[in-house]
């Protein structure tokens, strides 16, 4: 059995280490830790090197000529380079639990179904002080609205404690317009394999200053008004599902069942509000709770 963990890295000098310290912790060691540097304009690929030269073999860098624009960018030129049996992926600035590997094996039980697990996260603030123990919770994920028609409208599985098989990775092609890795990754599963949840939080998410957007609690008042307010970003998430819809069928050959809800999904730019409403009863394209199918209506 072969293991890669791939990290793709940024400008993250201030806590790189200590998530490569946390995977050098894991109860299962018989990994490979890939790191793809996107042209860092801090010391993060010298911090990489140094675990390189002392971990030779384990931890490998590649650096890219010239910044690639996105995580997903990077993610993809990873699974590229990878042969192994189980494809973790990581952030540089989270930290996992020791037995984060251990865990997400054990859900792994038929290697010729493409698959992914995910698992819940708890989020801490810089100092590794918790903020929400349970990110699925805090945030009212339902983890079972793991079929396609539910997943183009909205993401269930956070990529950093993501793993694949490689059933799955065989069959994954880079989107060309998607900028993140796990949603594209996600409906592919969807489509051709399965998605498995383990309810048990694996990674310590550290929220700070550059990724705020990411462990917000839907409960405040705060975040309602922001979200509401915010028509650009609201909408934009869901012309990704659209952009998703047309790109799923370039770039695969799509099962007959899913095209007709594709095609319709991939065209709701050109639709009247009425027409996109029709589309979304049709097909079941549903946001998960009611503040979000609002959400939903009232940005189309």
């Amino acid at each position: 059995m072969s293991i890669d963990i791939l990290m793709a890295a940024y400008n993250g000098e201030k806590y790189i280490g200590e998530q490569i310290e946390s995977i050098l912790c894991q109860t299962v060691g018989d990994w490979r830790l890939l790191i793809c540097d996107d042209c860092s304009q801090d010391s993060t690929a010298e911090i990489i090197k140094e675990y390189c030269s002392k971990y030779k073999g384990r931890i490998l860098l590649y650096e890219n000529e010239k910044n690639s624009g996105s995580p997903c960018s990077n993610f993809f030129r990873l699974i590229r380079m990878s042969d192994a049996d189980y494809i973790f992926t990581c952030d540089q600035d989270d930290i996992w639990k020791a037995d984060k590997i251990e865990k997400t094996l054990k859900a792994f039980d038929n290697d010729s179904i493409p698959t992914l697990v995910h698992t819940d996260l708890t989020v801490v603030d810089e100092s590794k002080k918790t903020i929400r123990s349970s990110m699925i919770r805090s945030q009212h994920i339902n983890v079972k609205r793991n079929r396609l028609n539910e997943l183009i409208v909205q993401n269930i599985v956070t990529g950093c404690t993501m793993a694949i098989n490689k059933s799955l990775a065989d069959i994954l092609k880079a989107p060309d317009n998607i900028p993140v890795h796990d949603w594209w990754i996600a409906v592919s599963a969807a489509i051709y394999g399965q998605i498995k949840f383990i309810d048990e939080q694996t990674v310590y998410y550290r929220q700070h200053g550059d990724n705020q957007c990411g462990a917000q609690d839907m409960d405040s008042t705060e975040y309602l008004a922001g979200r509401f307010k915010d028509k650009s970003r609201s909408r934009h998430m869901l012309e990704l599902g659209y952009i998703m819809a047309e790109e799923l069928m370039d770039k695969y050959d799509i099962p007959a069942e899913y095209i007709p809800m594709l095609r319709e999904y991939s065209s709701m730019p050109e639709k009247s509000k009425l027409k996109k409403i029709n589309t979304l009863f049709r097909y079941n394209i549903w946001k998960g709770g009611l503040i979000r199918k609002l959400g939903q209506l009232y940005f189309l």
